[in-house]
């Protein structure tokens, strides 16, 4: 066990996403075409929008009230690929990287109340969640969820130790996540 404790934390939890993304990413390869109708179609048109003509659009017509921050990151596999299905697999690599990113906010969030251990056990059980199964669609889920989980861990730090710079990341988190849904 002496080999375990010798590993920094940082590589268990970068672990941690590794092996997230890449079961996530097999896994999302099963699904071959959307099913959330409509909203997994709308997110790819404002993302394949966007990457086209850098506009929130749906075939052609000005589109608001959707979060911008999923489709502009879902945006570089529409401007990579051309096929549709490619650009389709490209973004569930892309949903499988950020939902597994969520292992970090909850490592930290985790920390401040257990030890290294524990914290990676919730940084794991975080990946390991039901909901993990969004990483096969195209929806707003697949980047809220590290969002969420960010936006709290700043919410803890500045009620731990109130200042103005904790005040303004978890402003800047808010407005994240607002913007994410």
């Amino acid at each position: 066990h002496g080999w375990l404790r010798a590993v920094p934390v940082w590589a268990w939890l970068l672990t941690v996403v590794a092996v997230s993304f890449v079961f996530r990413a097999w896994f999302a390869r099963g699904m071959l075409a959307p099913f959330i109708m409509v909203d997994e179609l709308i997110y790819s048109e404002l993302a394949r929008s966007l990457a086209d003509s850098l506009t929130f659009t749906i075939r052609g017509l000005p589109a608001s009230g959707y979060g911008a921050v999923y489709p502009a990151l879902i945006a570089p596999a529409y401007a990579a690929f051309e096929r549709i299905p490619d650009a389709y697999a490209a973004v569930k690599t892309i949903n499988s990287l950020l939902m597994s990113l969520a292992a970090i906010p909850a490592y930290f969030l985790a920390r401040r109340v257990v030890g290294q251990g524990l914290a990676l056990v919730a940084s794991v059980l975080a990946v390991a969640v039901p909901s993990m199964v969004y990483t096969a669609v195209v929806m707003t889920e697949n980047a809220f969820y590290p969002v969420f989980l960010l936006a709290a861990l700043a919410l803890v730090a500045l009620l731990e130790r109130p200042s103005t710079t904790r005040y303004l990341a978890f402003l800047a988190a808010l407005a994240l996540a607002y913007l994410t849904r």
